[in-house]
């Protein structure tokens, strides 16, 4: 009769496999998860994040895989590595036809750049930041499964954890919507509202040199271009 430490080595050295997708909402459930326990533990936003992009970095290769399953490989003639999060949001544009929101593309490029931050170097995140942050990379990842891999996740998350997830959506869109009722009442012309550099929400004001997110409070200073005379962030 085996021991019982027998049958717990044995039980994991069974080689366990998940797919792609399976990957992708676990990496979800456990951002979500960490989400919750930041109102608590600020410094959970960092897992929250961290776990977040992944998800969504799987999400993507998901989609390549269904367009073919070499796509999700850096080199397709020598399949080692798989495709990182800007080169599997090009692969989808250019082969897969998908068309992405500016909105969208600014997410994208945030979140690659929040990771890499957090993971090589120092960062500063805010917990108000962060939470609309999170909010719109969520909102991202909630429309690219409903649109793009026929998987809503409000039918493969717990309905407790979809509840959570909606309670994020909630505090970002009423911040966002006090915002739009703001534009409206000051008549901001709406080609002067862009997409903030920081929470990523179309709240930054540059009309009459105002220069500030009405979501997030995030101010930075613009600068018109010499040559094509467009304006940018400094």
């Amino acid at each position: 009769m085996r021991t019982l430490r027998a049958i717990f080595i044995a039980h994991f050295r069974q080689k366990m496999k998940i797919s792609l997708l399976q990957n992708a909402y676990s990496f979800l459930e456990e951002a979500l998860s960490k989400a919750i326990r930041a109102e608590e533990q600020p410094i959970q936003w960092k897992y929250a994040t961290l776990n977040l992009v992944q998800a969504i970095e799987l999400s993507l290769k998901e989609k390549l895989r269904r367009e073919h399953p070499i796509l999700i490989f850096q080199q397709i003639d020598s399949p080692k590595n798989t495709v990182n999060l800007e080169a599997a949001l090009s692969r989808l544009q250019s082969i897969g036809k998908l068309n992405f929101s500016q909105s969208d593309m600014h997410t994208i490029s945030k979140a690659s750049k929040l990771r890499n931050l957090i993971v090589h170097y120092e960062f500063e995140l805010k917990p108000e930041e962060s939470k609309l942050i999170f909010a719109k990379l969520l909102g991202f990842m909630s429309h690219f499964h409903t649109m793009h891999l026929d998987s809503p996740l409000d039918a493969v998350l717990s309905a407790d954890l979809w509840q959570e997830a909606l309670s994020i959506f909630d505090y970002a869109e009423e911040l966002f919507n006090r915002a739009e009722d703001i534009f409206k009442e000051k008549g901001f012309d709406p080609s002067l509202i862009w997409t903030c550099a920081n929470c990523e929400w179309p709240a930054f004001v540059i009309e009459d040199d105002i220069n500030t997110c009405y979501v997030c409070g995030f101010s930075s200073e613009i600068v018109e271009c010499d040559n094509c005379r467009e304006y940018f962030y400094y």
